[in-house]
């Protein structure tokens, strides 16, 4: 009996078509897909021989109800007529399978003649649309100048728009407006959380400024993608700043156990670099394989595997011996700040042991207020612990009846036997532990994090150690009197020090004096970047449905066999970063999916409408000879982004109208026309600043904090992944801890709010309205608009103030306008 199994390629390959584009006629792809895939998962061997006729009779007999020999296909259940005859119909063609996926084939080569024009004009020709007529020069100057950097155009009109195109290419402020575009991808944030508090990177702006730098020397875009990997590795010290992409995490401290948090930290940097860089989902491979891309999970671990043998590192900015210097400066302080709370700890365990015999007093004392004799602080936490009888209150039923020296007594010696079942439970579980450690004891590759956070420190250490404790109520009475936090008999470490007499706060005195000192001749941190570097190179294992602690097989580090024509690249040399850099930098993808991303950027919206998913259920291109023709330039001409731009903006495409005809072509897919843009909140805040006469145009440099005050570029803004700023994510900039290749774009109402009670709006409204009340209206609406005011807009204006409404109302009005959030 011929058993059917299809492999897993095969299927893959059926999916090829995705369900919602199936060519009319052809269903085959459609009903494979829904009616076998569940059973024929792939994990079946041998696969189907769809050359052979005797297979393909027997499929034919399998999908009719089977026969002598042949189980029926589908199990318990029959094909819809109409979908038994387009199956019938495809295996009696021979059963010709789909070619290899679009995406994943090389770039077409150029074909001499061709251009961005000619493709575009020809489709909308074939398809009746209009082409939308050419932009008006002011229209045309603001579009060039926000696309290109992000602000608002000078007055002055240029002598040509080549020119112009040049001259903003040139601009500082062009690789800022474009850096930024990437750091959306990079998911660039300035702290992460710990755990238990915010870890600052103060650092992080170093990889922002070598971003925007990057964009403005015009590295090439292969370059650039490698050095992000691997440029650590590449014999050129300008490149290493890259490795701030995976050296600036996320990093997931002691959010979960530490197997978890670095299988989490892998996870993040393989969705980095499959999605942002080459535009394939290869991180849903996680737990299983892919469910409609050639990805399986072995293809996951071998690339997860590279990043396993990669490990943080900062790369000082200054010579080696300076930063030894301060390193061994700041240990002497951490060692002086070890001792000086060990000693205080240790002064507190011998304060509880020197007041607990006595705690009756106390008791007694607080019935008459009297503290006579006793410590005065002890004594108001005695006055607090027993003010509340309603609380838990261990063994303290008698006393709450009727207070007496008999009951306080019972207490004292009741606490004092539970203090010492305490400490012989303390010293026994220790024992436990330490056994428990032995036992399991192996190898752990443990790497520092920022902020000194050592990977494999366990945020609940040994909670699988089953040890010992006191009974409920006795731990209750402990915790309430020695313990929590308003214990009476709790010495944390500034009331310690009032305690302190004799030896003792002499002892405190030199060790304070020794930190003190230190501290003061530490000195600020040298500067250095967030990278990082080889580690430990290494194999992982396949964790079964993603578990860390259920380990499987092992996995060679390799690409994607899909993305390789099914011929193993291997990464055994070093970590593999390097080779890994070197295969993305050179695949096609890798051009398709920026090529499609800066078309976004210029056009309002890419070619693929999902611009980091190119697999079988990402959308199709709207223009496929267009995206190669762009690709392929981009790869001919090494990778220049600039060079790029310029073409796309020297189109006729790029230049028309936004106003054209809709009605053949509502979703503009064919680019007949332009598509207004609303400013990104950076360009908006930034046109404000630009607006009112506020905007420092200073570049690079350490970030600071978004208040209404900042005069910066917003690109200079901290951008935090544990709190994110809310002005910044009103107006819809993305999460930094996951990878952003495309902003959405919303219309809340708060939006409008915004204008009406934001510090900032009303701090830029009071400048401009100082420019208004000075140069008049024809110089404000040229410096908002880039035009002149009509008479209607002129005489709207001197009714108002005539009115006695104030220039800066007038002038908070404009800047609310659609017409200046919006380019055409």
């Amino acid at each position: 009996m011929l058993v059917l199994s299809v492999s897993k390629w095969f299927l893959f390959m059926l999916s090829a078509l995705p369900l919602a584009s199936a060519p009319p006629g052809d269903e085959a792809a459609r009903i494979l897909t829904t009616q076998c895939k569940s059973c024929h998962d792939g994990s079946l061997r041998p696969a189907f021989d769809l050359t052979s006729p005797q297979v393909r009779a027997t499929m034919l007999k399998a999908i009719h109800g089977g026969g002598p020999g042949v189980k029926a296909m589908p199990p318990g259940r029959k094909l819809k007529p109409e979908h038994l005859a387009s199956l019938s119909a495809w295996i009696e063609r021979g059963a010709p399978l789909p070619g290899p996926h679009w995406a994943f084939t090389p770039l077409a080569p150029l074909t001499p003649g061709q251009s961005i024009d000619s493709l575009i004009d020809a489709n909308l020709h074939a398809r009746g649309i209009p082409a939308a007529p050419p932009a008006g020069s002011r229209t045309l100057l603001r579009r060039l100048s926000f696309d290109l950097t992000g602000l608002p155009p000078k007055t002055k009109p240029p002598a040509s728009f080549s020119t112009y195109i040049d001259q903003l290419l040139s601009s500082p402020h062009f690789g800022e407006h474009w850096g930024r575009h990437w750091l959306d991808v990079a998911r660039y944030g300035e702290d992460d959380y710990s755990g238990t508090a915010v870890q600052p990177y103060p650092q992080a702006w170093r990889f922002r400024d070598w971003v925007v730098n990057s964009f403005n020397r015009n590295l090439p875009y292969n370059t650039f993608l490698m050095a992000q990997i691997a440029g650590d590795l590449m014999n050129d010290p300008s490149l290493a700043g890259g490795t701030g992409l995976f050296g600036l995490g996320p990093w997931y401290y002691g959010i979960s156990q530490p197997p978890q948090a670095r299988a989490d930290e892998r996870h993040d940097r393989i969705d980095m670099v499959s999605r942002g860089m080459l535009g394939v989902t290869l991180a849903c491979a996680r737990c299983h394989d892919h469910k409609y891309d050639p990805f399986t999970q072995k293809d996951y671990y071998a690339l997860s595997g590279v990043f396993s043998s990669s490990a943080y590192k900062e790369y000082p900015l200054v010579p080696e011996t300076e930063a030894a210097s301060w390193r061994t400066r700041k240990k002497a302080l951490d060692d002086a700040e070890k001792a000086l709370n060990t000693f205080l700890t240790n002064q507190a365990v011998r304060l509880r042991a020197e007041y607990a015999p006595g705690l009756s007093r106390y008791m007694m004392a607080t019935l008459n207020a009297d503290p006579a004799g006793l410590n005065l602080e002890l004594f108001n936490r005695w006055c607090e612990y027993l003010r509340r009888p309603e609380d838990l209150h261990p063994y303290l039923k008698d006393w709450f009846a009727a207070p007496s020296l008999a009951h306080a007594q019972a207490f004292e010696r009741l606490l004092l036997t539970i203090d010492q079942e305490k400490k012989a439970l303390d010293e026994e579980n220790r024992q436990i532990i330490a056994a428990a450690e032995k036992a399991a004891l192996k190898p752990k590759r443990t790497i520092v994090l920022p902020g000194g956070y050592r990977s494999e420190e366990d945020f609940n250490p040994n909670a699988g150690v089953a040890i010992k404790s006191l009974p409920r109520d006795r731990f209750v009475a402990w915790n309430r009197t020695f313990s929590e936090g308003a214990a009476p008999l709790r010495f944390p470490p500034d009331l310690t020090v009032k305690f302190l007499t004799g030896p003792h706060k002499d002892e405190y005195n030199r060790l304070l004096a020794t930190r003190d000192r230190l501290k003061k001749e530490l000195g600020p941190k040298f500067p250095y970047f967030d990278g990082i570097s080889e580690f430990d190179p290494h194999d992982l294992p396949v964790d079964l449905r993603g578990n860390p602690e259920n380990t499987g097989d092992i996995v060679p580090r390799r690409f994607p066999l899909a993305l390789s024509n099914n011929l193993p690249i291997p990464f055994n040399e070093g970590s593999g970063r390097l080779a890994l850099a070197r295969t993305i930098a050179h695949h096609p993808l890798a051009a398709r999916v920026a090529v499609n991303r800066i078309w976004m950027h210029l056009f309002g919206a890419p070619i693929v409408r999902t611009p980091s998913n190119f697999g079988l259920a990402g959308e199709r291109p709207s223009h496929p000879e267009l995206l190669e023709y762009l690709a392929a330039r981009f790869a001919a001409s090494g990778y220049d982004t600039k060079a790029l731009i310029r073409e796309i903006v020297s189109s006729r495409a790029y230049q028309r109208s936004a106003s054209g005809d809709s009605t053949k072509d509502p979703a503009n897919l064919y680019f007949a026309r332009q598509s207004r843009k609303r400013l990104p909140a950076e360009p908006l805040r930034d046109a404000m600043l630009a607006a009112s006469g506020r905007l420092d145009l200073r570049t690079g440099g350490e970030s600071e904090e978004l208040t209404p005050n900042m005069r910066r570029r917003t690109l200079y803004a901290r951008i935090g992944r544990f709190e994110a700023n809310e002005t910044l994510a009103l107006f819809d900039a993305p999460n930094a801890a996951v990878t952003c290749e495309q902003r959405v774009v919303t219309n809340v109402p708060l939006q409008k709010l915004f204008y009406l009670n934001s510090d900032l709006v009303s701090t830029e409204s009071r400048a401009l309205g100082e420019f208004l009340r000075r140069h008049g209206l024809d110089k404000t609406y040229q410096r908002l608009f880039q035009r002149k005011p009509t008479p209607t807009e002129k005489q709207a204006a001197r009714d108002f103030l005539r009115s006695g409404g104030a220039h800066a109302q007038l002038a908070q009005v404009l800047l609310s306008t659609n017409e200046f959030a919006y380019v055409d």
